[in-house]
């Protein structure tokens, strides 16, 4: 008869510890998801463009009726790096000057078409990734914006 008393408890104690061996498990299991997620990289804002500002400049234009036209354009450097941003804010009277020179060779027709303006920052850039001066690394450079556009 003892035999059989001893089996329900043993049972029972058996039962116990399954039950709590899983619950320790199940809580583990739930506890590192929570510290996976909590490792996860949280997506942080993006960084603002660095701009260089190129004041507003007014060239010449030609056209294919030889009349005299006028454009007023502004841009907005965008660059990679700090680095290119003090360098092109540092070399601006050469920037300027390169900009200048290739604006006033344009065609006023051209300009006032979205392809055409599109064209002439593709140009703008290809210029502008030149190095400004000697010994000078060229500038890192993303894209142009305009920030003023006016065919006369």
């Amino acid at each position: 008869m003892t035999a059989t008393r001893k089996t329900p408890w043993l049972l029972i104690v058996l039962l116990a510890l399954v039950v709590v061996a899983a619950s320790a498990g199940g809580t583990y299991l739930y506890l590192s998801q929570v510290d996976v997620a909590k490792a996860a990289p949280v997506a942080s804002k993006p960084q603002a463009p660095r701009l260089v500002t190129v004041a507003p400049m007014t060239v010449n234009l030609s056209n294919e009726r030889d009349e005299p036209s006028l454009l007023y354009v502004g841009f907005a450097l965008e660059v990679a790096d700090d680095a290119t941003q003090a360098q092109l804010t540092e070399y601006m009277p050469q920037l300027r000057s390169q900009l200048l020179t290739l604006v006033s060779g344009q065609n006023s027709t051209q300009l006032i078409t979205p392809q055409g303006k599109a064209a002439l920052a593709a140009r703008i850039l290809d210029a502008l990734k030149q190095p400004l001066a000697p010994q000078q690394p060229a500038p890192a450079l993303l894209r142009v914006l305009y920030t003023d556009f006016i065919v006369q």
